[in-house]
């Protein structure tokens, strides 16, 4: 069934967008769906502002089935602020969680992951990194085996102009704008002050040695392919150096 409110990316990985405004441009808070045989996978939910736009291009993109699982990167409110009005709305709704104690966090029946380990949810295999970019302690990012997928919350994200909400990298004559980047990850993330950029370039460098990327799927942010990916990096990188050299850090007393 072909969907024209959600945006493909690979086979079986659609982008569903919506978006916050944000000064006057825009931010992503996105959700993406993984159809596996009969069975349909959510990366995250979502945020319940967006509820009814996600539930209705979910129920079109499944010719109205809903989904079988949510696989959250986080539990913060824009990312699981839907897990219960979907479980309402489509029934036995399997959860996996990124927290350690997701039963600390309301997610008592949650299914746990492990950070630098791997599960099957509905039969496909995805892996939880431990991310180098995240605004929460109980973050991660998940790598979809079967499509090559790396969704990533919150870091690779980007502010955007409201004409290019649908946009994923290829479609921008020279990429995502090292200006976009800067200014999403100075706002959202604001200890990458205290980063040294070698040190996360390392980091994602040894991420991406580990796992052929397809696509990076950020949650705020445009989807990224994977022939853009060294583009990105070398700006998120300047970015990031950027964000440092504005910020002086005190430093330890003797």
């Amino acid at each position: 069934m072909t969907d024209t409110t959600t945006i493909e990316l690979t086979d079986d990985v659609r982008w569903i967008n919506v978006c916050y405004p944000h000064e006057e441009r825009h931010e992503h808070v996105s959700v993406y769906l993984i159809e596996h045989g009969d069975r349909s996978i959510l990366i995250d939910s979502g945020s319940f502002y967006h509820r009814t736009d996600i539930r209705t291009r979910l129920e079109r993109a499944t010719g109205g089935d809903g989904i079988d699982a949510i696989v959250l990167s986080h539990s913060d409110y824009p990312h699981s602020g839907n897990i219960s009005a979907f479980r309402d709305e489509w029934g036995e709704v399997e959860l996996v969680a990124s927290s350690g104690s997701p039963e600390l966090q309301g997610l008592a029946d949650a299914r746990r992951c492990t950070i630098g380990g791997s599960l099957e949810v509905c039969g496909r295999r995805f892996s939880f990194i431990d991310p180098p970019l995240a605004d929460r302690s109980h973050t991660t990012w998940i790598y979809d085996h079967g499509s090559e997928v790396l969704f990533t919350a919150d870091g690779f994200g980007s502010y955007h102009e409201p004409g290019d909400c649908d946009t994923v990298s290829s479609g921008f004559d020279d990429g995502i704008t090292e200006t976009a980047i800067y200014e999403y990850h100075r706002h959202n993330l604001v200890w990458l002050r205290y980063v040294d950029p070698p040190k996360l370039r390392d980091a994602l460098d040894e991420i991406f040695a580990r796992y052929d990327v397809s696509f990076i799927a950020p949650i705020h942010g445009h989807p990224i392919h994977g022939d853009d990916r060294r583009q990105y990096c070398t700006r998120l990188l300047n970015a990031a150096d950027r964000i440092a050299s504005e910020h002086t850090v005190p430093e330890t007393p003797d």
